[in-house]
């Protein structure tokens, strides 16, 4: 076989062919070396813009960790307000699921347990409210009853009852009240919101207080583990704060229940318009720890409540338009010897229909 060498080519080729290695031509010559030129020298301004461009990175870097400090406490907040109760767990799995673009309501149950009261004793449900969003009408409307009302009582395995509505609570829990009002109204329930008034006091003080406008003097020395809470207040337009703002709302010593659910609305109405007016970035973190301390929520559909949809539902109640806000109540309540609040069912039909339908003409 031939081979490269015996044909005279590569580098082990020589003119007379005996196979000694030789090197290309001009391997040995001098060699030309390329400098890169000097640049210019640079200006004042020069080094100023580097300068700049530095401090823009930098900035952009904390702004970018802030960024993401802000959307984890957000998500960790979001978090914390998801039902862990058993209790508000089971009776979440009841609720009914928010559809896309369409009215959502939500329970809302406040509850409170008295100094005087025994281990192991149920906590009251003060407060009890259906509260209903609707993007078509762009609206809120609250519905509040009278924890006196005098219902037929729904517990999960057992036969319905006659009593108090707050009675639900206190027999069967959340459940209880859910599947009462449900029952009463025939309005699906798509959120449970339950609420602790031992932070009531602390979220209203986290504002800065609420202006109020007290219609008449309140005042009652003699409180006690199993009598009315003392207040002392004076009529008149002033700012109350947390203690203040609670006696006022939870007052009935010398009036009925009907009186106190105007004054739980009144309350709402005012807290709502404080947080838009003059709630500022200072405030929010004290006033969403306050919340996420004292406030549970379950999601309809086995699911858990979400960052995204918190921020939707925030945006849509601050972008309200004037007069879009609504507090409907039943009419036609008749206060009994006993202190028992009867409604006839037509006017808890109207009322549901009020609530359900605005008329935002």
């Amino acid at each position: 076989m031939r081979t490269t060498l015996k044909r005279g080519i590569g580098r082990g080729a020589a003119p007379n062919g005996n196979g000694r290695a030789v090197l290309p031509p001009g391997a040995l010559s001098p060699i030309t070396i390329y400098r890169q030129p000097e640049p210019p020298p640079r200006s004042r301004w020069a080094y100023v813009r580097t300068a700049l461009a530095w401090a823009g990175i930098a900035l952009l870097v904390v702004i970018g960790s802030a960024a993401g400090g802000a959307y984890l406490w957000f998500h960790e907040s979001v978090a914390d307000v998801v039902a862990t109760t058993p209790e508000v767990k089971v009776a979440a799995k009841r609720l009914d699921v928010a559809l896309p673009g369409q009215p959502a309501t939500a329970l809302v149950v406040g509850y409170d347990r008295r100094a005087g009261d025994g281990k192991g004793t149920q906590s009251r449900s003060d407060t009890i409210m259906l509260v209903r969003a609707d993007p078509e009408t762009k609206s809120i409307s609250l519905l509040s009853f009278p924890r006196d009302l005098y219902v037929p009582i729904h517990c999960p395995g057992r036969a319905p009852f006659g009593a108090r509505i707050n009675n639900a609570y206190a027999t069967c829990g959340t459940k209880g009240t859910l599947e009462t009002v449900r029952k009463l109204t025939g309005v699906p329930v798509n959120y449970l919101i339950t609420v602790n008034f031992r932070g009531f006091r602390q979220l209203v003080d986290a504002v800065g207080g609420i202006w109020l406008d007290v219609d008449r003097r309140y005042f009652n020395d003699r409180g006690g583990d199993f009598g009315y809470a003392t207040i002392n207040l004076f009529p008149g337009y002033q700012k109350l704060g947390g203690y203040q703002a609670l006696d006022f709302v939870r007052y009935r010593h010398t009036d009925s229940d009907l009186y106190r659910v105007a004054r739980q609305q009144l309350f709402v109405k005012a807290f709502k318009d404080q947080i838009r007016a003059s709630a500022g970035p200072l405030d929010l973190p004290k006033v969403i720890k306050t919340i996420t301390r004292n406030v549970e929520v379950g999601v309809g559909g086995n699911t858990e409540l979400d960052g995204r949809t918190v921020l939707e539902y925030a945006l849509f109640a601050y972008s309200l338009p004037p007069g879009h806000f609504f507090q409907s109540k039943i009419e036609g309540l008749e206060e009994t010897a006993g202190f028992d609040i009867l409604a006839p069912e037509a006017n808890v039909k109207k009322g549901v229909q009020e609530v359900t339908h605005p008329d935002v003409e």
